[in-house]
C-alpha cells in the first residue's frame, strides 16, 4: 500500500486498529497489537472475539461513509459495545473528553470524539470489493472513495470501462 498520511487525532488508532486483519488473528495477536500501541487491557480469548466484531462492524459504518449500504445491526454492535465500555463524556478545561478503558473503550473513544468533531465521515473504506483498506478521506472535497487510486481506483475504472465496452451496442 502506497504512503498516505494517517488520521489525525485520536482517530489514528482506530485506523490503525482497522487495518489489522493481517496481523490479529488470535487473542495473542490482539496483545501483541495492544502492547506495541501502549495499551492496556486484557487480551482474553472474549476480547478478541469481542474485538474482531467490533472491527467489522466500524468497517461496515466506513464503507456506509463512502457511499456504502447502511448496516442497522453494525450500529447495534456499536452502540452496544459504547455502553458496555461505560463510555461517558467529560468536560475539560480544553473542551470534551471521552475517557475510555482498556482497548474496546479507547477505540470506541477516539470513534466518538471524531463523531463530535464531524470528522468520523472522512474514516473510509475502500469502495473496492476485494479490498475494504481503512482510510481517512485528506481530500478537501471529501470525495476519496479508493485506499489507492492507482491500483484500486485503477482497477474498477478499468473494469467499469470495460463493462461499459460490453454493455454498448456496436462495442468490438
Amino acid at each position: 500500500m502506497p504512503y498516505r498520511p494517517s488520521a489525525p487525532g485520536p482517530l489514528g488508532l482506530v485506523e490503525a486498529f482497522l487495518r489489522t486483519r493481517n496481523e490479529i488473528t488470535d487473542a495473542a495477536g490482539l496483545g501483541r497489537w495492544c502492547a506495541e500501541h501502549g495499551l492496556a487491557g486484557d487480551a482474553s480469548a472474549g476480547t478478541y472475539e469481542r474485538a474482531m466484531r467490533l472491527r467489522e462492524a466500524l468497517r461496515s459504518l466506513m464503507l456506509a461513509n463512502n457511499g456504502g449500504p447502511a448496516a442497522p445491526e453494525a450500529l447495534t454492535l456499536v452502540n452496544g459495545e459504547i455502553g458496555a465500555c461505560g463510555l461517558r463524556p467529560e468536560i475539560a478545561e480544553d473542551g470534551l473528553r471521552w475517557p475510555a478503558r482498556g482497548l474496546l473503550g479507547t477505540v470506541l473513544g477516539g470513534v466518538v470524539a471524531a463523531m463530535a468533531a464531524g470528522t468520523w465521515p472522512r474514516m473510509k473504506a475502500c469502495a473496492a470489493d476485494d479490498c475494504s483498506y481503512a482510510f481517512y478521506d485528506h481530500t478537501r472535497n471529501r470525495s476519496g472513495r479508493w485506499c489507492d487510486v492507482s491500483g484500486c481506483g485503477a482497477n474498477a475504472r478499468m473494469r467499469a470501462y470495460r463493462q461499459r465496452r460490453e454493455t454498448s451496442p456496436g462495442a468490438p
